[in-house]
């Protein structure tokens, strides 16, 4: 009977040791990576929202009040947001940032070579006219289910004033003339 056993207890031993050396020679082919994003947004931005190009209004220099901070040719652009639920999130709010203005960091500077000196634009919010100071959140919007627009208005503003001529000396132009390309990101908080 022992003997049988010994077999028995031999050969089950033998077959634990083979799965058991199985089981530690097998090797990866390869792997899978997972990866995602999980976010408290109440919406998405509508996709004309996303990359936006806004034609401003041609102006000419005698447009401009001599004054650092006039400003000509209001140009109005919205921002829309869709799928909004509003379970959790009831608000929120828009900060634009970009390069910012040589003279005045609250408005946009311009970009690129050959670019128009002495303005830049500013962003106002069109409910109340008042201007958005780059880098500022706006004040807060009330989310609505599905879809919302905020509306504003881009436009230029004066950051030179014009010198009069004195003696010998001759006045200088505040203000040049030429091409004017500005690019301002946005970004949505909701609360």
């Amino acid at each position: 009977m022992f003997k049988k056993m010994g077999q028995y207890t031999a050969l089950c031993g033998s077959s634990l040791l083979i799965l058991m050396a199985a089981a530690t020679v097998q090797a990866s082919d390869g792997q899978v990576e997972f990866t995602g994003t999980i976010n408290d947004n109440a919406c998405t931005i509508n996709s004309e929202s996303v990359k936006k190009s806004v034609e401003m209004d041609q102006v000419r220099i005698a447009d401009f009040a001599n004054t650092v901070g006039a400003t000509a040719g209001s140009t109005p652009f919205s921002i829309s947001l869709e799928n909004c639920s509003g379970s959790t999130l009831k608000n929120a709010s828009i900060k634009f940032s970009g390069q910012q203005a040589a003279t005045d960091a609250t408005v946009l500077g311009m970009i690129g070579d050959n670019q128009v000196s002495g303005v830049g634009i500013q962003i106002n919010d069109a409910r109340t006219g008042e201007k958005l100071a780059l880098n500022a959140a706006s004040n807060d919007y009330v989310l609505r289910p599905q879809s919302n627009t905020f509306d504003f208005t881009a436009s230029y503003v004066r950051l030179v004033a014009d010198t009069e001529a004195s003696g010998e000396t001759p006045g200088v132009r505040g203000i040049g003339t030429g091409k004017v390309n500005a690019l301002a990101s946005f970004d949505v908080t909701y609360k």
